[in-house]
């Protein structure tokens, strides 16, 4: 085979499967998890639910990266995260990927990429879904630590993706948070027919040893360490106090509580608010 053929063979397979350029041309071997979600075809949905320090900056800025460069050149890619210093991060490592690959950047700062080919990453954070609408994504869109952004945020990118529903791809990863949200609803509930379903706890991280890995399980809560490294997601009723525990750490005090009437109760007056608002 000649040096162009090869070259040409190369490409192809870069382009099917951007973990082999990972591989091949980054040097950087990726986890199973890692390879599903970055090798994920055009037009798919792909949900990640992963433990702490799993390598999701990683595998997005991968999967970004060479959408930008072999899967779709000159195409459009949004970051969504929580808050702006997360999605930066993930541009920041993308652009590692990029420099490394040997791209030129002709836009490169904090909130956006873009290279000679025409390919643009923009990276937002998750305060505010009116900041975002207008953008029409045919690469990639990539929303890391969903679980704690916001239904309104995702709900008002979600649509960006459909013109382009055969190109584009939406990919979710996270750790466990509580048990509501779309992360929540899409993992628990989602149709297997439109998500890929991908999980890695922390057995199965090929970086720690299982001895450093029972150091952390003693140095947290039991619920903490579900939540964190075992994927088991939160209910709600747990972040508040019961009434139970209220009243054991008063020692069980009784007594008839008072009705409350226009009275405020803590500085003997009446109240300076409507109640009827609070109806």
């Amino acid at each position: 085979m000649t040096p162009e053929a090869l070259q040409i063979a190369r490409e192809a397979l870069y382009r099917l499967s951007p973990s082999s350029w990972c591989r091949r041309e980054l040097k950087l071997d990726l986890d199973p998890w890692q390879v599903r979600m970055t090798d994920a075809p055009g037009g798919s949905r792909t949900i990640a639910l992963v433990h702490r320090q799993a390598g999701k900056t990683t595998a997005m800025a991968v999967a970004l990266a060479s959408t930008m460069t072999r899967r779709l050149p000159g195409s459009t890619s949004l970051v969504l995260a929580p808050t702006q210093r997360q999605s930066a991060l993930v541009l920041d490592r993308t652009r590692d990927r990029l420099l490394q690959d040997g791209q030129r950047l002709v836009v490169d700062n904090a909130f956006s990429l873009k290279l000679e080919n025409g390919s643009k990453c923009v990276g937002l954070p998750g305060s505010d879904d009116a900041g975002i609408r207008g953008l029409s994504i045919d690469g990639d869109l990539c929303v890391d630590e969903a679980a704690r952004v916001q239904d309104a945020l995702y709900e008002a990118a979600k649509p960006m993706t459909v013109r382009h529903a055969r190109t584009a791809r939406i990919l979710l990863v996270s750790t466990a948070w509580a048990k509501k949200g779309f992360f929540y609803d899409i993992w628990s509930k989602g149709d297997p027919r439109d998500w890929t379903k991908i999980e890695a706890k922390i057995q199965e991280c090929r970086h720690l040893t299982a001895a450093e890995i029972e150091v952390e399980r003693r140095s947290m809560s039991p619920t903490a360490w579900a939540r964190e490294y075992e994927n088991q997601f939160d209910s709600t009723d747990s972040r508040f106090f019961s009434q139970d525990d209220i009243d054991n750490a008063f020692g069980g005090m009784g007594g008839v509580v008072p009705p409350l009437g226009d009275v405020d109760p803590i500085v003997g007056r009446r109240s300076a608010f409507n109640r009827s608002l609070f109806a």
